[in-house]
């Protein structure tokens, strides 16, 4: 699931959630307003269930987390 070797690198988990991390670690995001960004600037074919794999995994591995207001924020 997290590694497909017969994708394209920019359609595989590992790339959305090093994306992920670059984005927010400057500004916060909502979820919704985080994958507009990430098809805008790095794969505007990128498809929303990988986009949450991606965000699952960086919130499983503690490097990301929702704050109250709901926006998520780099750790």
């Amino acid at each position: 699931m997290i590694i497909d070797r017969d994708s394209n690198p920019k359609d595989t988990v590992y790339y959305t959630a090093a994306c992920i991390m670059e984005v927010i670690s400057s500004n916060n995001y909502s979820v919704e307003g985080l994958y507009e960004t990430l098809k805008v600037q790095y794969n505007d074919s990128l498809e929303y269930s990988i986009y949450l794999l991606s965000l699952n995994f960086l919130f499983l591995i503690d490097k990301i987390q929702v704050s109250r207001e709901g926006f998520l924020k780099c750790l």
